[in-house]
């Protein structure tokens, strides 16, 4: 509507200056023209909100129920039934329906193998759940939780909605939430951590793939301390397979033995993380520890020892031929990116 406003003015402007060259009948149907134009502009500010709604609304199938442009990102809440669906860019982030399918799996193979768990760093994870599942573990001390974005963790903290599925963990006293850059913060950084939990949106553009380089992972390895342990959301294997092997060979490049992880996420679909453990082991000790994590103490809705064996578990590579030509992703040769763009994402 400002832009309309811009063009309007122009168009007045130009009617004004050739108005004495325009017949008597045509002053009268632009001067209509014009009062009907203007009146409609300055309505459009009024009614703009509920314009935007309408135009966000087609672009999801379910009901709105909270939207918000912030500094960085666009928030979206819907509701299909009983369940919310969360979305950043128009792009979603979790589902009420099955969002420990992903939850769980990016905290507690981490969480357990880690041999100390006192200080854990929670890079992204805006909306609370990571944070709900690494409290679930007594010897937990503190949690930094660094997010660039304020909108995101204040509505963690204060919607009904995400406040209820967090469990109010960004609430409680153990909880630091610190909002900034994850690489700046690691960068300035001098506290050093058990566990590193890297839970932020897919690498689809040069900036976001900034947050899984070589050069971050190096830093998440110096802030670890001995025998600590990082975990990176990763994509998914098979509809990104470049993206995510080359997610798995960047973390291996920084100093970590890289495992990778998998799971069927029923709103999402096969979905993967990696996760890198510091100090002088090898993935086959590793994998082997893994699938014999059981989480008897843990209090946990889906994963078991049955559930390990699968998640540890792939099979061949079928969209990749080559792995060796997957090149490690650097702040100055940006490869992950278009690798992930280059996925399987048709078939979604």
């Amino acid at each position: 509507f400002v832009l309309g406003m811009v063009n309007f003015l122009v168009a007045m402007f130009l009617l004004f200056m050739l108005w004495k060259q325009i017949t008597k009948k045509r002053h009268v149907l632009f001067g209509g023209l014009s009062l009907t134009i203007f009146a409609v502009i300055v309505l459009g500010f009024f009614v703009a909100k509920p314009v935007i709604l309408f135009g966000e609304q087609k672009r999801y199938k379910d009901k709105i129920i909270y939207e918000e442009q912030t500094r960085y990102q666009k928030i979206v809440l819907t509701q299909w039934k009983n369940d919310y669906w969360l979305f950043i860019n128009g792009n979603q982030q979790l589902s009420t329906l099955d969002e420990v399918l992903y939850h769980e799996p990016i905290v507690h193979p981490a969480m357990q193998l880690a041999k100390e768990k006192a200080n854990v760093l929670i890079l992204g994870g805006g909306d609370g759940c990571t944070a709900r599942e690494v409290l679930k573990y007594q010897e937990v001390k503190t949690i930094t939780l660094v997010d660039l974005d304020p909108g995101m963790t204040r509505l963690a903290i204060e919607h009904p909605i995400l406040l209820e599925l967090n469990d109010g963990a960004m609430l409680d006293p153990k909880v630091e939430v610190i909002n900034s850059d994850g690489y700046q913060f690691l960068e300035d950084t001098r506290q050093y951590f058990d566990v590193i939990i890297i839970d932020l949106p897919d690498p689809r553009s040069v900036e976001l793939g900034r947050l899984y380089t070589h050069e971050f992972y190096s830093l998440c390895n110096r802030a670890l301390r001995s025998n600590g342990v990082v975990v990176t959301q990763a994509g998914s294997p098979y509809y990104a397979t470049k993206a995510f092997r080359c997610i798995e060979k960047t973390v291996g490049s920084a100093g970590f033995t890289a495992v990778p992880l998998h799971n069927q996420i029923i709103t999402l679909g096969e979905w993967g993380w990696v996760l890198g453990m510091k100090g002088n082991v090898d993935a086959k000790s590793i994998k082997k520890h893994l699938k014999s994590l059981s989480f008897e103490n843990v209090d946990l809705r889906w994963m078991n020892n049955e559930s390990m064996q699968l998640i540890t578990s792939f099979g061949k590579d079928i969209y990749l031929d080559e792995q060796d030509s997957i090149k490690i992703n650097r702040i100055h040769d940006p490869v992950l990116y278009r690798y992930y763009l280059d996925g399987n994402w048709e078939i979604y």
